[in-house]
């Protein structure tokens, strides 16, 4: 897996996540065998995500390392990995958690996310983050997908252990 984090990501949309993809240098970007310059396109899956205008779709592309033969989806840093909520949103609730505050406000702006989407939040944010993020000194307020990735090699709220490179787009 590899998460593009670009400050040209404004919104979710298939054509800004095209727009990204189209742009990006390939051979500027390592596979997770750490082979640079070895990844050809090799297809795309569909991705349901939860906004405030509905379920969205979004294409993802899937590359292929010609040195490993490992397969990467890439992710825009907006993306939890296997989650359909929005990075901003997962947040969103686990700020709500930590401040006791009320959850029906992430529910009125995305009523596509519930009362079971906001308990599962917390439970893999208690069982898997809490008390990594304290460990080490982040904070859900700073830097967190950053840091999340140069001290996890994962994207803040991604469950499952898999390999995952954030790459900075900086152009």
């Amino acid at each position: 897996m590899i998460t593009i984090s670009s400050p040209k990501i404004k919104s979710f949309s298939q054509k800004n996540y095209n727009e990204i993809i189209d742009k990006l240098q390939f051979h500027s970007i390592s596979c997770t065998c750490g082979q640079k310059g070895q990844l050809i396109r090799h297809g795309y899956y569909t991705r349901s995500i939860k906004t405030p205008s509905g379920l969205k779709s979004l294409k993802i592309l899937r590359v292929k390392c010609n040195h490993c033969n490992r397969t990467h989806a890439i992710l825009l840093d907006f993306i939890v990995p296997y989650s359909r909520i929005t990075l901003e949103d997962h947040l969103a609730i686990i700020k709500s958690f930590e401040s006791k505050q009320s959850y029906e406000p992430i529910m009125l702006l995305n009523p596509y996310i519930d009362e079971g989407n906001i308990v599962y939040v917390i439970k893999q944010y208690l069982h898997h983050w809490k008390q990594k993020l304290f460990a080490f000194g982040l904070s859900i307020n700073n830097c967190l997908i950053k840091n999340c990735f140069a001290v996890f090699k994962r994207q803040f709220m991604q469950i499952k252990r898999t390999l995952n490179i954030l790459f900075l787009e900086t152009t």
